[in-house]
């Protein structure tokens, strides 16, 4: 089970509880790593949140996931992203070679890696290539699925599950977050 709701950011934390409580129907703890990876204790039920500009991804699944997404800002303008190409590898800034929206695909599938499995950007950028399509960890083929697309002039997102396929991944749609009756904010 893997589920993928888009909502605006305001109380995102709040509306993944919500999202918890629903598959679990009882009272939890939302505990977080060293690293700051939220996680439910001694329950098989895993999560991940991403936002940027004012709107937010939650991913509620029952296998280790991570989701992210880079928006592009209203006006057109991008994010300054050349400052971080000197981390990608000589492949990955051969595809990139300009294109902003490679750029940040490959950035949102290696957050949601990392996210994915509870690491730091500083620890493990090094160890990802995103190049032509596939994700890469120290040299060989990621061991999850993954799912990355873009939005015409509106941003990048990516979602990696263990467990998974890629094209389970890429057929999983995103639902709208509404709140339900008796539900509170």
């Amino acid at each position: 089970m893997i589920e993928i709701y888009f909502t605006k950011n305001k109380d995102v934390y709040r509306k993944a509880e919500i999202l918890i409580a629903r598959k679990l129907n009882r009272a939890f703890t939302i505990l977080r790593t060293k690293n700051g990876k939220p996680y439910i204790e001694g329950d098989p039920l895993y999560f991940s949140i991403t936002h940027s500009g004012g709107r937010a991804l939650i991913a509620i699944c029952d296998k280790p996931v991570g989701v992210d997404m880079e928006l592009y800002d209203t006006n057109g303008r991008l994010k300054n992203y050349k400052h971080v190409l000197s981390r990608f590898t000589e492949r990955e800034k051969k595809q990139i070679d300009e294109n902003f929206e490679c750029f940040f695909l490959n950035w949102v599938c290696k957050e949601a890696y990392i996210k994915m499995n509870g690491g730091t950007l500083a620890r493990d950028l090094k160890r990802l290539e995103y190049a032509y399509d596939k994700l890469y960890v120290d040299g060989r083929e990621a061991d999850c699925g993954y799912a990355v697309v873009t939005g015409y002039r509106t941003g990048a997102y990516a979602v990696c599950a263990k467990g998974y396929s890629d094209c389970e991944l890429c057929e999983c749609p995103f639902k709208l977050f509404r709140i339900r009756k008796g539900e509170k904010l």
